[in-house]
């Protein structure tokens, strides 16, 4: 399996690594930051990283995988002070993020991320390890103490032989800090581990090199902290991140680490491509700034927005429209027809080949292998479903295993179609008995009632042939 490497600009095979099948991938996963609904912009990126754990499987690697929860930074904290004035801060930020967690959580399944092959680690139940990071830092005369803040000393880190700016050409400002989570990259400066203590605001105890420092982490620390806590390697195998968090969050955390530890901090760094909205960026001043919620109120399934983004290369831009999202919504009801399929086996006669499902399964997984590239295995399941699907039968084991194989690589549920119910299988046998009898008005009842319960009904030589409706094309948004 290869991925794009931003270390190094190219390709990585996991060969080259010395890491084959059947061995262990370490994989850390940047999460959210929980404070908000997740935008559509998040979702892409963690659909990419469902894909890319659930392909490192498919290749034959054992994964340990860890994605973090940062439920303490500026922003958590700002907004836990807006919605529970009234709570300690302690409390205030519990009760806001862990909120905000569960809807994010929510969010996820509901674009069919695989959240049991995966490990959650919250930034509030991991400070130990931070500061422990921090300490080691410090011991290495990378890290100083300002005003009841620990800072990143940019300048000896670079002195002493390490290169600031692995994934991005940055512009350093010597001798000066900055304290904020976020910045740009003309403002590169030494950067806060560790925050002092502020009126109202959550904190924890920390003595360092003779210091009472009580205060709370900073961003970027939390992560390389993190991942090393809860992988226990070093380097990692992969980090996964949007490519909104190269600089400053990826290479503080290149940095940081490397000043602790005095080795690299992961061997792949992969990141997945911006989202755009109709060509811009996302912004609530354009009112182009969408999250799951407001797709599904629209009348659109979460999985064809995870489809939608499928149909791109996870390391490209992706630009959203609703066009193309009603696009992506046929495309997923093309698909669920055909699985729905295998609950109306009147419709062939013909064996389904276990060597057709062996073939098309082989080619989805070495163009999965290929940098995750999801459109050529898209292609390879549209030519089956529409060259070689047509005809052949479909019994309960053959189906198994590959509509299961498919949502095992894709993730799209296919799988998970459940068969109609007994009142609507009345209907069809009422409707077709009818039909038979030259009663045409009673079929039309008959296919006005299914119609009602969700069924579209065709005939075939074969016999009546039902689709959901579920998918149907909703209306344009205003």
């Amino acid at each position: 399996m290869k991925l794009t490497n931003t270390l190094t600009s190219k390709h990585t095979e996991l060969s080259e690594l010395g890491l084959n099948p059947g061995d262990t991938v370490t994989l850390y996963s940047c999460g959210p930051t929980v404070y908000n609904h997740v935008h559509i912009g998040n979702l892409r990126t963690f659909i990419a990283d469902d894909m890319l754990r659930r392909n490192l499987i498919a290749a034959g690697y054992k994964v340990n995988a860890v994605m973090n929860i940062t439920d303490v930074d500026d922003k958590t904290i700002a907004k836990s002070q807006t919605e529970h004035p009234d709570l300690g801060p302690m409390e205030a930020l519990i009760e806001t993020t862990r909120a905000y967690e569960a809807i994010f959580m929510s969010d996820l399944a509901a674009v069919g991320v695989d959240t049991s092959i995966f490990t959650i680690v919250r930034a509030t139940e991991q400070i130990g390890p931070m500061q422990a990071m921090i300490a080691d830092i410090m011991k290495h005369g990378f890290a100083y103490i300002a005003e009841g803040s620990v800072y990143f000393d940019l300048a000896k880190y670079q002195a002493a032989g390490n290169t600031y700016g692995q994934l991005i050409n940055v512009d350093f400002s010597p001798q000066a800090r900055v304290d904020n989570d976020e910045y740009d990259k003309n403002e590169a400066r030494d950067f806060v581990l560790w925050k002092g203590m502020k009126e109202g605001e959550p904190f924890w105890e920390f003595a360092l090199d003779g210091h009472d420092l009580p205060g709370r982490p900073g961003w970027h620390i939390e992560c390389s902290a993190m991942a090393l806590a809860n992988l226990h390697t070093q380097p990692i195998t992969i980090h996964s991140g949007g490519i909104d968090l190269k600089f400053p969050h990826h290479e503080n955390e290149i940095a940081q680490t490397i000043g602790a530890t005095g080795q690299p901090f992961t061997q792949i760094f992969t990141h997945h491509g911006h989202l755009f909205v109709d060509g811009r960026k996302m912004s609530k001043s354009l009112d182009n700034f969408y999250t799951l919620e407001d797709i599904v109120a629209e009348g659109y399934h979460p999985l064809a927005f995870r489809l939608l983004t499928l149909q791109a290369s996870h390391t490209s831009e992706l630009n959203f429209s609703w066009d193309s999202l009603d696009a992506a919504q046929n495309s997923l009801g093309s698909l669920y027809g055909w699985a729905d399929l295998r609950h109306q086996t009147n419709l062939s006669e013909l064996r389904f080949e276990p060597s057709v499902i062996d073939d098309t399964l082989d080619h989805m997984t070495q163009a999965l292998a290929d940098d995750l590239s999801s459109t050529a295995a898209l292609a390879v399941l549209y030519r089956f479903v529409a060259e070689l699907a047509p005809g052949m039968r479909y019994d309960e084991e053959d189906s198994a295993e590959l509509f299961g194989r498919i949502d095992a690589l894709l993730g799209l549920g296919l799988s998970d179609r459940s068969d109609i119910n007994a009142d609507q299988k009345k209907l069809i046998a009422e409707r077709q008995t009818a039909r038979e009898a030259k009663d045409y008005a009673a079929s039309d009842r008959f296919r006005a009632q299914l119609e009602r319960r969700g069924l579209e009904i065709s005939d075939t030589p074969n016999g009546p042939r039902w689709r959901r409706l579920e998918l149907t094309k909703p209306e344009k948004i205003n």
